[in-house]
């Protein structure tokens, strides 16, 4: 009970108020992290383009000998 007869209220708030304004302006920028579509999470994922539309990929299995002319090298990312 000592220590709170001591204690000043306006030098606290403002205190306070100090050290809630320094750590809202020096928090850490948010990681973006990018989540590129597999065959396990394309049914999961929801994508959101720049305009604000979602859209979901779609997988379709398909015999590679027939559409060897349309297969192309995919990089890696």
């Amino acid at each position: 009970m000592k220590f709170f007869n001591k204690l000043e209220f306006f030098p606290f708030l403002f205190g306070l108020a100090m050290g809630i304004f320094c750590v809202y302006i020096l928090k850490p920028a948010p990681m973006v992290i990018t989540k590129y579509p597999n065959l396990e999470n394309v049914a999961e994922l929801v994508y959101r383009d720049r305009n604000g539309a979602c859209f979901k990929y779609e997988t379709k299995t398909v015999d590679c000998d027939k559409a060897e002319d349309r297969i192309r090298p995919y990089p890696l990312q």
